[in-house]
């Protein structure tokens, strides 16, 4: 089905580094020009499910960077396919299968750029949605912050869980990192892989206004207040 020959090469650093969007539309365009019709009818699980096939039929365990993106592409794909699914089964199997996919990506990929902060990074999200312990959830997210200091989304689900649990003293000082490094930084311009607005915006004084409040901390509660009603006015 797949046998075509095609100019556009999915597995190409230029290809990953542009981000979800360009990379869904690179696949329906090999996808399209390989027979299959319709896509544009098509629901998300059923063109997911088709890249899935695509990948399949490509891989090529002798040439290193291929192999690594594909199992990018498919933690990527499995991930949505979950998002996609209606059955809680169904989508815990995506979800797991997801997680192994993004493992392989870590441990083959060489290169420190955006797609490996994001397999790292939703290594964290996906252990958390599957429950696993905390510590194993912080290390991963913390890894991710390491990988590109730009992106502020890591430490915003680090406070967000601390604040969930009521813990306001390690919340504390991950919400100040979150202040000082990403508030008002949003890298949107450089980045392409799910930039979460509210990583960098005044959701970021609002949390840390809340953690602030439970902690005692007037006079910095209010200068939090402040600065976020300064913010959403400009």
């Amino acid at each position: 089905m797949f046998s075509f020959r095609s100019k556009i090469d999915p597995f190409s650093t230029f290809t990953i580094n542009l981000g979800p969007l360009y990379l869904e539309r690179v696949f329906d365009s090999l996808l399209t020009r390989g027979g299959v019709k319709g896509l544009v009818q098509m629901n998300g699980a059923e063109r997911y499910a088709l890249y899935m096939d695509y990948l399949k039929s490509k891989i090529n365990v002798h040439n290193h960077t291929q192999y690594a993106v594909t199992q990018f592409y498919k933690g990527y794909f499995d991930q949505q396919l979950a998002t996609h699914s209606i059955g809680s089964e169904t989508v815990r199997h995506f979800q797991e299968k997801a997680l192994c996919y993004y493992h392989n990506y870590l441990e083959l990929a060489k290169r420190d750029d955006e797609s490996r902060f994001y397999a790292q990074w939703q290594t964290g999200v996906l252990q958390d949605t599957l429950n696993f312990a905390w510590q194993t959830v912080e290390e991963s997210l913390q890894k991710a912050a390491a990988i590109d200091p730009m992106r502020g989304e890591p430490i915003k689900k680090i406070v967000e869980h601390h604040i969930g649990t009521r813990e306001w003293k390690k919340a504390y000082p991950r919400s100040k990192e979150a202040l000082e490094k990403y508030f008002d930084k949003n890298p949107v311009a450089h980045r392409r892989w799910f930039v979460d607005f509210e990583a960098y915006n005044w959701s970021v004084l609002a949390r840390h206004h809340t953690i602030c409040l439970f902690l005692g901390y007037v006079r910095e509660a209010e200068e939090a207040n402040i600065q976020k009603k300064f913010f959403v006015a400009s």
